[in-house]
């Protein structure tokens, strides 16, 4: 399973994050990306839940087996030196001043600049972070992520399996199938996936 923020909540069907906030409900808040010091993202995102703000790191635990078929569970980091944080253009500016981790949020450098020549923080859409969370949570194949953002394929569902009722795109790299769920800003993990389980989206 992945390493899934302790105040997240999920569909007891689905298993899809429910969105919420130590906090209650602030108005605009959004899913931006802050780029953190190496080694510190988990760190990063305890502080800033300690503070109320939904945060999340894109990680994955997977079942090491050694030559003497002994099993360790590991964290694999999907996303290094990212964390996800949901809040608002105040709540933005306190972040950075109470968490010295973060060393800036990434900004959508193919948007318009403002008068300033400031171009606008990147993003997440929250169907976007919905579908990576449940993704890295429910995959029991180990998940890549590449900074391209793929727009690889036919739209599909996968019908069958853990990740049921997930959509995204189906991609092939020799013998393989995989699943791409693409973040637009940030580019698109990807996970292997059986062709039986996956229905083409009309």
């Amino acid at each position: 399973m992945a390493d899934i923020p302790e105040n997240s909540a999920f569909h007891e069907t689905t298993g899809i994050p429910l969105r919420q906030s130590l906090g209650g409900a602030v108005p605009n808040r959004k899913w931006l990306v802050a780029i953190v010091k190496r080694n510190y993202e988990e760190i990063c995102r305890k502080r800033l839940q300690e503070q109320g703000f939904d945060a999340y790191v894109a990680s994955q635990k997977t079942t090491h087996v050694y030559p003497n078929r002994h099993r360790r569970e590991v964290t694999h980091l999907v996303i290094a030196g990212v964390v996800f944080i949901r809040l608002n253009e105040t709540e933005r500016l306190q972040v950075l001043k109470e968490n010295p981790t973060i060393q800036y949020f990434l900004t959508n450098k193919a948007s318009q600049p403002n008068i300033f020549g400031r171009h606008p923080f990147a993003v997440i859409p929250d169907y976007q972070m919905e579908r990576l969370q449940f993704m890295l949570y429910h995959a029991e194949a180990p998940v890549n992520f590449t900074a391209e953002p793929l727009h690889l394929g036919d739209r599909i569902r996968v019908a069958r399996g853990q990740l049921a009722g997930l959509e995204g795109c189906v991609t092939r790299r020799g013998n393989a199938t995989y699943l791409v769920v693409t973040l637009d800003i940030l580019g698109s993990a990807m996970g292997n996936i059986a062709t039986e389980d996956l229905e083409k989206i009309a």
